[in-house]
């Protein structure tokens, strides 16, 4: 009788235990994803923002979309003129391309969407992890959430949250992140030069060089072709870009992939939209590149770490007034008539031989690897 007695008294005391952590956890509530309203900042919800961009979208149902990694996370702002309202920017930090379908997939089930930019990076086509949580496709049952509130992570985020009530979130409501994080990191690092030449000399050491995801060896293409494929089947307008990156950028890359892989790249994402096109027997999406050679992705780097960089926050990352140039383009209002060249079948060939004739004009490669990479 008293084991037995004992056993109630555990047992009473762990599920009053797990019932007072959750309860904590609601009301704090650190990535808003319950909408508790208790607390009004949420300055630990950046890390999380797979799972709140997933919950989001169940709110909102936008009916346009900005799909991409962190360069558009940082640069697209979904209330630009361009996108149609509702709009809500569900790129992800470090994401794949695979994760960019699985959150479309969820946006159309909704019935509201009809317009996607797809800002297309070379990295969510080769990214190291193909999810970057194991769980991701669990994010759109909507009693997932509540799997949050018995964790350890989350207790101590919601501590956080309490104690740093006044503190910025890392984005804003409408999924961009909130650029001062950027320019925080840039002016605690020591500057854009700094950083760019710390930054270029590794960053792309680590991937796969084939269009495939290094924790499982899928093709990427294969995502890609179904992006166009379910825009083309729901009806939805679909604009892919490549975006506007310092040229910097590039150098970083040809030394350490070789830059005929990016244009390879970019020619087959013309090519895959072309054929997907003549299968559904009508017009190719319209793709523009904005990764090329112009006075605005050539801004000058300033040596002086006080000096702030006006389109650029280091080679990877653009600001949000150099991609609202690119939204103003793809609206043709914008007076840079120049900048952002469309791309089709018949004239990708010629426009990857203008880059790398242009390549020759805006930067000397010999002079980049000595300073970035070290190379005698």
């Amino acid at each position: 009788m008293k084991n037995k007695l004992w056993v109630n008294i555990v047992l009473g005391f762990f599920f009053t235990f797990i019932i007072i952590i959750a309860s904590f956890n609601y009301i704090a509530d650190p990535y808003g994803i319950y909408n508790s309203g208790f607390f009004k900042d949420k300055p630990a919800s950046g890390k999380h923002m797979r799972i709140v961009k997933a919950v989001k979208l169940q709110e909102l149902k936008p009916v346009s979309i900005a799909l991409g990694t962190s360069r558009t996370d940082v640069g697209i702002n979904p209330e630009h003129p361009y996108f149609i309202k509702p709009s809500y920017n569900l790129a992800l930090s470090g994401g794949s391309l695979y994760e960019s379908k699985l959150y479309l997939e969820n946006v159309i089930k909704q019935g509201n969407l009809k317009q996607v930019l797809l800002v297309a990076d070379w990295r969510m086509f080769n990214e190291i992890n193909m999810r970057q949580t194991s769980d991701i496709e669990r994010y759109f049952d909507k009693f997932f959430i509540y799997a949050y509130l018995i964790n350890y992570k989350t207790l101590t985020d919601s501590y956080f949250t309490i104690k740093n009530q006044g503190a910025k979130a890392q984005h804003h409501a409408n999924g961009q992140m909130d650029n001062s994080f950027l320019r925080s990191h840039i002016i605690s690092s020591g500057g854009h030069l700094k950083v760019m030449n710390s930054e270029e000399s590794y960053y792309y050491q680590s991937f796969n060089k084939n269009n495939t995801y290094k924790s499982t060896n899928k093709n990427s293409f294969e995502d890609f072709e179904e992006i166009v494929r379910l825009c083309y089947k729901n009806g939805i307008t679909l604009d892919i870009i490549f975006g506007p990156s310092h040229i910097r950028q590039w150098e970083s890359f040809d030394y350490h992939i070789g830059i005929d892989v990016f244009y390879k790249w970019k020619k087959d994402v013309v090519l895959t939209v072309d054929k997907i096109a003549k299968e559904e027997n009508t017009t190719p999406y319209r793709i523009m590149d904005f990764s090329v050679y112009h006075e605005l992705t050539a801004e000058k780097v300033p040596e002086d770490p006080a000096v702030e960089m006006k389109y650029h926050f280091e080679g990877s990352h653009y600001k949000e007034v150099l991609a609202n140039i690119v939204l103003d383009r793809l609206l043709d209002k914008s007076p840079y008539k120049d900048f952002g060249i469309e791309l089709n079948v018949k004239n990708i060939d010629s426009h990857l031989e203008n880059l790398r004739n242009d390549r020759a004009k805006y930067i000397n490669t010999d002079s980049y690897r000595k300073n970035v990479i070290n190379e005698k």
